[in-house]
This record gives structure tokens, C-alpha cells and sequence, in this order.
């Protein structure tokens, strides 16, 4: 006896599978960063060139999991009426976007509460229970009318935005690039720097405007995640919401793990992890991914919001996107270039 399912029922059950993949991508994140791991810190017993080649494969194995969840989330986000499933979906989506800086905030977190080991099981656990959420929910389109979040908020948080680029990521990002110089080169950056940013009136106001941005950009990713949005929308909250993640993670790592925990300075040593490195430690290489997509996603929301001014002062909606993809060009490129520095490339001025 054979049970015979039509096309579009078929299609229907493909598109229903592609609701859990982000969620999966995420719970195997740490996988190929474990294997890549193990891989670089044994000698090949035969086949140098495969050995390599294999733990570069699983290297962008853990890279392509943001980028798999942020096409699943374009993909979901684009679907009229959604379903509350499909809503649970699309938002799971963009949260696993963030799942480096998740992984990297846990780690931290359950290492000073010293339970560190937990973290290989309460990771996965969360993307489970989240991918289950989405198996409970109601499947039948939703006519739900979403209450647009006030364009002041918008415009508030991209002012913010432009005054803490302008007050410290510029400067910072830009201190990073004279890693590729030497470490004498970014401590001597970072020390002038500091006199500004790490002063008591500054700093406070830089933190209050950091979480300014994290729960001013939760709730507009939220209103937005209700109804349909384009690709590029979808781009700008994927990156706002990896940022979200990264800030809370990095804060957490300067202002309590190090300060207080540690009782060490956050300086080179400190973001590369010093001695080991970012490569050769079992931890540290989960900052590989983590520090590139911070990089390259906070020059590129900047691309985003660009773009989304372009279009409300009536440019044409070709020429916005121009701008916002070439400033992903440029995000994706000073990303690895501060990488490479942070992993001991060097230019020598002849």
C-alpha cells in the first residue's frame, strides 16, 4: 500500500523543516571550532596538505553558521501573515546570527562561576528548547495587525548610534588596525585613547549609551520581526541583534571577567589571548568568529542605517543598496584585515 503525498504538501513540509534548521545550525556551532581545535594541535600523522585543508574546511564550517541562520531569516522574514510559528521562526532565526557571541558570553560567565564544563550542555539545550517552541506553535496564518514602533525611536537610536561611533567605535576600530603594525603600536593607540573613554564621566556615559542601543534596537527588531520585511531589513536587524549579544558579551569580559575577576588589564594580551593565541587555545578559537563578525557587522548596520536615511530623503532605492552592499565590501574587508593582526600578521614599513 502506498501512501501518495501531492506537490504541494510536499512543499509545504520543506518549507515547515526549514523553520528548525537555523536553531540546528546553532546548536552545532562549537562542533567544527572543536574539531578545527583538535585538528591544529596535532601533527598530521601523513598528508600535511589534507590536515590543513581539513581544519581550514571546518574553520569556515563555523563561519557559515551565522551566515546560514541570517539567509534562513531573510528568507522567513519576506512569508505575508505569518504564523506564530512562523514568527518564532524567523525571530530564532536572527538570534542565531548571535550565536558567537552567545557561546563566547556563556563561556565567560560559566567560567567565573566556575561550572564552565555545563556550557557544552546547556548551549545545545537552549537551541532545543527554542526549536521546540516553534514545533508548539499555532501553524495557521496570523491577521495580527502590528503597531509600528514611533519613527522617533528610529531616529533616536541612529543619532545615538552616530554619537557613539563618532565618540568611540571609530577610534576604536581604528586602534585595532595598528595591530598590524605591532603590539607597541596598539598599546601606544590605546593608552591615548583611554584618556578620553576611560575617563569617569565618559565612560559611564558611553555604557548608558550602549544599552541605550541594546534595548532601543531589541524592541524596533521586535516590532519588526511581526510582519514582512525585505533582505536588507532583515540584514539590519540581524546585525543589530549580533551587536546586542557582542556588546553585553564584550562588557562582560572588560568590565567584570577582567577588572574584577581577573584583576587584569583588557589590553592586547587580553583580547588575543595571550600566550596561547586566538588559534592554538580550545577557548580562545571561538573568539575567531566572534571578533570578525563584530567587526564586520557593526560597519555594516552602519551601511544599513545609511542606507535606510538615503531612502527616507527620496534616493533612489538603487542607489541605497548600492551603498549599503559596498559598505558590506568594505566591513567584510577591515574585518579580516583586523583579524589577520590579531593573529600575528605584521606589516613592515621598508
Amino acid at each position: 500500500m502506498f501512501i501518495r503525498v501531492d506537490a504541494p504538501a510536499r512543499h509545504a513540509h520543506a518549507q515547515q523543516l526549514l523553520w528548525y534548521a537555523a536553531p540546528l545550525a546553532a546548536l552545532l556551532y562549537p562542533l567544527p571550532l572543536m574539531g578545527f581545535h583538535a585538528l591544529i594541535t596535532s601533527p598530521p600523522a601523513s598528508g600535511g596538505y589534507v590536515h590543513t585543508f581539513a581544519a581550514g574546511l571546518l574553520l569556515l564550517l563555523a563561519f557559515l553558521v551565522p551566515v546560514l541562520a541570517l539567509v534562513l531569516a531573510m528568507h522567513l522574514s519576506m512569508i505575508e501573515n505569518p504564523s506564530p510559528a512562523q514568527r518564532h521562526a524567523r525571530r530564532i532565526a536572527l538570534l542565531a546570527v548571535a550565536a558567537p557571541p552567545m557561546f563566547v558570553f556563556g563561556g565567560a560567565v560559566f567560567f567565573m562561576l566556575g561550572i564552565a564544563p555545563l556550557l557544552a550542555w546547556v548551549f545545545p539545550a537552549l537551541w532545543i528548547a527554542l526549536a521546540i517552541t516553534i514545533a508548539f506553535s499555532d501553524k495557521a496564518p496570523s491577521t495580527q495587525v502590528v503597531t509600528p514602533h514611533p519613527a522617533s525611536l528610529r531616529i533616536a537610536h541612529g543619532v545615538l548610534a552616530l554619537l557613539v561611533l563618532l565618540v568611540f567605535l571609530a577610534a576604536h576600530i581604528a586602534n585595532h588596525f595598528f595591530g598590524l603594525i605591532g603590539v607597541t603600536a596598539y598599546t601606544t593607540v590605546m593608552k591615548l585613547l583611554r584618556h578620553i573613554y576611560r575617563t569617569p564621566v565618559v565612560e559611564p556615559l558611553l555604557l548608558a549609551g550602549f544599552f541605550s542601543l541594546i534595548i532601543s534596537g531589541f524592541y524596533m527588531a521586535w516590532k519588526f520581526t511581526a510582519q514582512s520585511t525585505d533582505r536588507f531589513r532583515t540584514f539590519q536587524m540581524a546585525s543589530g541583534i549580533y551587536l546586542m549579544f557582542f556588546l553585553i558579551s564584550h562588557i562582560d569580559a572588560v568590565l567584570i571577567l577582567a577588572r574584577r575577576f581577573l584583576g587584569i588589564d583588557s589590553d592586547w594580551a587580553f583580547a588575543t589571548g595571550a600566550p596561547a593565541g586566538l588559534i592554538h587555545d580550545a577557548f580562545n578559537i571561538y573568539l575567531v568568529p566572534y571578533y570578525w563578525f563584530a567587526v564586520f557587522f557593526v560597519l555594516s548596520h552602519l551601511a544599513s542605517g545609511a542606507r535606510a536615511v538615503m531612502l527616507a530623503h527620496g534616493s533612489q532605492k538603487s542607489h541605497a543598496d548600492g551603498v549599503h552592499i559596498f559598505g558590506m565590501a568594505l566591513s567584510a574587508l577591515a574585518a579580516t584585515l583586523i583579524l589577520l593582526g590579531m593573529t600575528g600578521l605584521r606589516i613592515y614599513w621598508i
